[in-house]
């Protein structure tokens, strides 16, 4: 059985639009057949008649109103007062005016200056603008009105020149017309009602003459054949009227019975929809219904279903996004997003039940040199064995995150500081037994942990925990630390250098000003001739006439990164030092470079340049032993082309760094610096002392100058003078002296081994 009829809502639609087109026309045709006639004869002609009079007379203002301001400009009074304005408010407020210019009930007129600012501003006309429009163009006249005060203003201002070629320009000249008054004064409006004439301008609104008449609003003189026109459409009116609002209800009812209700059911089964008891059948109780809208509520029903169907496996999904979105895609442990929610929680869950907790913060040694060594692509694999190890090392609930580059963090609940540090120490241990020779790393990798701790009764400091383990990372970073430290006391000096500080400002200073960088030589006696062969450059910092050591600046420099800048800025004192001519003549100079400065080109490039003072001033190149070197090629490549220059290549603190043997088996060493460590050795009588003095033996013979550091008694000074050494330094000879003071320590000789002073 046949319940409903489908009607598409075009058809429904099409057929309400044809109903109410033919309704309206036949009333529009009616009235139409009525009034056009007499409407448009009338309108037509009292329109037309009013804009053409109303047109004339504004032409009329606007060509009187320039030929007054073409003239004005022309007045040789006029070019007078641009030249001397000493009279200028008795002309313009008299003799403009007794010249018969300008009429004094409606017009002003005023002069500006080739700016086009007002003349003589003390004596302002309150009827003038205080400047011309910018865009009043030289050479040509321009007008223009304006709403001041709710008064109609017409403007025209044209440039005066000194002569006839209007070559020198003098300024303007401005005539100001209460526009309405004028323009109704011209004569008397027959067709149009004066008193309906108005320009549409808004206060301080401007309008441009091109404009005028279409902003210009006016009415017709009534016409007394428009009152029979007014009844005739007024009834016409009434009757279209009453005929729309028939067809309106009747309109309204159709739709609502055929659209409305359809619309409502299909809601309603939406809302069904959405609470589970949506069902494919139709309605039954409209016997019309709309096809597209049973099309949309079949396609809901499926889409429903569907949506049930997916609703398992999008959850899962979603569980699988929100892993990912949180893992590390390089190491496999938890990103920086993951931290920062864990991180969020884990601080409220501790001031709910307080607890001992730990931060740790993981630092990877030289990752950066090691990075740009053997590239990206092994970088990335020491990271993963880092993490790998770190995970291993952690207990079972704790997570690792890696914050970003080769830096890992993880926070420790329900932990003591001894804990904490046994966990950092397995750490440690399991990384130095992972093995990277497969990637043909040779440079020991290792990791600084820094470790803060909050007890259970300072819970409302865990938010320090942060940043206090990045300040123990950096000290465990120092030279001297075992790469484990915990923030307390022992970090104070680390704090004050990560943060601002005295020494912090005056680094940073000294980097951008010249001569802040004050070199200290302290001389290296030959042996055995006991002559003055060389002079140690050391580095201080002058700040506010107070010497600062390097003790106090070169941690800021290596937590900064700063080593090559500062080796550069070195060097350029070194070459102004070296220029001054207060060096002995003959006396070499010995340069400490950092490793991370002896693989730049900037560094070879100025050492080159320096290299013109050899032939006055032997110059020697000091490789620091202590500092890792990564770029072995790309040194030795450097130090042989400098040794071109007549550089000499010494290893400084030799018997204190990484891999001694490697460097001088890798690198175009000439000169050898013993320690201090080792010097100390020699003076000791003892297995240590023989295997060092057999071993400063081995290497003169096989061609090395040894340099003894350190030097401060006299037996250690016959002790290495014996053992064959080159050269000799230390406090017991000389200290570092300003270059001031420098010729005046250089005039005494080196002290005898023998002598009084040194038994």
């Amino acid at each position: 059985m046949n319940w409903s009829t489908n009607i598409p809502i075009r058809h429904i639609a099409l057929a309400f639009i044809t109903a109410l087109l033919v309704i309206v026309s036949l009333i529009g045709g009616f009235s139409a057949y009525q009034t056009r006639a007499v409407a448009h004869s009338l309108e037509q002609h009292n329109q037309n008649a009013a804009r053409s009079e109303l047109a004339a007379a504004v032409e009329r203002l606007l060509s009187q109103t320039k030929e007054q301001a073409l003239n004005l400009a022309r007045w040789d009074e006029t070019r007078q007062q641009l030249v001397l304005p000493e009279y200028y408010p008795y002309w313009r407020d008299q003799r403009v005016y007794e010249s018969s210019m300008l009429s004094r009930r409606f017009a002003r007129a005023g002069l500006y200056t080739p700016s086009g600012t007002l003349l003589a501003p003390g004596s302002v006309n309150r009827y003038l603008p205080a400047r011309l429009q910018a865009d009043s163009s030289p050479g040509e006249m321009t007008l223009w009105l304006a709403n001041e005060a709710g008064a109609i203003a017409l403007y025209a201002s044209i440039p005066v020149y000194g002569e006839i070629q209007r070559q020198t320009l003098l300024g303007y000249s401005l005539i100001r017309v209460d526009f309405m008054p004028a323009l109704l004064r011209q004569e008397t409006l027959h067709f149009t009602h004066a008193s309906s004439v108005s320009l549409a301008l808004k206060p301080g609104e401007t309008l441009a003459t091109s404009e005028l008449f279409s902003r210009l609003n006016f009415k017709a003189q009534p016409d007394p054949n428009q009152r029979l026109f007014q009844t005739i459409l007024s009834r016409t009116l009434l009757a279209l009227f009453v005929l729309l609002v028939a067809s309106a209800l009747l309109g309204f009812a159709i739709y609502n019975r055929l659209l409305v209700r359809p619309l409502g059911q299909l809601s309603q089964d939406i809302d069904d929809m959405q609470h589970g008891h949506f069902s494919a059948k139709p309605s039954r109780s409209h016997p019309m219904r709309i096809s597209e809208l049973e099309n949309i509520r079949r396609s809901l029903y499926e889409y429903q279903l569907q949506l049930r169907v997916l609703h398992g496996s999008l959850e899962n999904q979603n569980r699988e996004f929100h892993s990912q979105a949180r893992q590390d895609s390089l190491t496999g442990c938890h990103n920086r997003r993951a931290y920062d929610e864990d991180w969020e929680n884990f601080r409220q869950e501790v001031k709910t039940a307080p607890q001992g907790v730990a931060f740790l913060l993981f630092d990877c040694d030289r990752f950066k040199a090691i990075n740009d060594t053997y590239g990206h692509a092994k970088g990335d694999r020491v990271l993963s064995i880092i993490a790998d190890a770190l995970v291993m090392a952690l207990r079972a609930n704790d997570r690792l995150y890696r914050l970003g580059g080769d830096e890992f963090a993880t926070f420790l609940s329900r932990t003591t500081p001894t804990q904490a540090k046994q966990i950092a120490q397995r750490c440690q241990s399991l990384l130095d037994a992972a093995t990277f020779a497969d990637l043909g790393i040779k440079e020991p990798i290792g990791i600084s942990i820094g470790i803060a701790f909050c007890a259970p009764e300072a819970l409302g400091h865990i938010d320090d925990l942060p940043k206090q383990a990045d300040i123990a990372m950096y000290t465990a970073k120092l030279p001297g630390r075992n790469r484990i430290a915990l923030y307390g006391e022992d970090t104070e000096r680390a704090s004050q250098t990560l943060v601002a500080s005295r020494e912090t400002s005056a680094l940073f200073q000294a980097l951008s000003t010249p001569g802040m960088i004050e070199l200290h030589y302290q001389p290296i006696f030959s042996l055995p001739s006991h002559t003055v062969g060389y002079h140690e450059a050391l580095a201080r910092i002058r700040y506010n006439g107070d010497l600062i050591m390097p003790e106090a600046f070169l941690p800021v420099i290596g937590s900064r990164r700063l080593e090559t800048q500062f080796d550069l800025a070195v060097l350029h004192q070194i070459d102004a030092d070296l220029s001054s001519g207060q060096l002995p003549a003959g006396c070499g100079v010995s340069i400490n470079l950092s490793a991370q400065s002896l693989s730049s080109p900037d560094i070879a490039s100025h050492l080159m340049e320096l290299s013109r003072h050899s032939a006055d001033h032997p110059l020697m190149l000091e490789i620091t032993e202590t500092s890792l070197i990564t770029q072995i090629n790309a040194v030795h490549t450097y130090l042989e082309l400098l040794r071109t220059v007549n550089y000499r290549i010494a290893m400084d603190d030799f018997g204190t760094g990484y891999s001694p043997l490697r460097y001088l088996v890798d690198l175009p060493v000439d000169v050898v610096k013993f320690d201090i460590s080792l010097v100390n050795k020699l003076g000791e009588d003892n297995r240590a002392g023989q295997v060092v003095a057999d071993f400063a033996r081995l290497m003169t013979d096989v061609g090395y100058a040894l340099v003894a550091e350190g030097v401060e008694t006299a037996a250690a000074l016959r002790r290495v003078e014996s053992l064959g050494f080159a050269h000799v330094q230390g406090y017991l000879l000389g200290r570092p002296v300003p270059l001031a003071q420098l010729a005046d320590a250089a005039a005494g000789a080196m002290p005898d081994a023998n002598d009084s002073m040194l038994a």
